[in-house]
């Protein structure tokens, strides 16, 4: 059964959304494929899936790889991680 979501009211849902896309905000909540990523899968105590990535540096402004790759598994047998996600723009 699809979980039914809804967006807050009032929310412009086409303020954000362009004209030409094949699906609405309310699609994609509906959609099950997006509802099991939206879900956790990992109770306390599991292991994280693991995450690699190249490291960059953009103190002065601009993107510059650091020739440094992140593992979250490596990272987190030495010391507890936060992953955030989320866009500071």
């Amino acid at each position: 059964m699809t979980e039914k979501r809804e967006l807050p009211e009032g929310f412009d849902w086409r303020a954000i959304t362009p004209d030409d896309s094949a699906k609405t905000p309310m699609d994609v909540m509906s959609d099950p494929v997006h509802i099991d990523l939206a879900t956790a899968n990992l109770e306390q105590g599991q292991m994280a899936y693991n995450i690699v990535s190249k490291l960059y540096d953009y103190s002065d402004g601009t993107e510059r790889t650091t020739d440094t790759m992140f593992d979250l598994l490596e990272v987190a047998k030495e010391k507890p991680v936060a992953l955030i996600f989320g866009s500071y723009t």
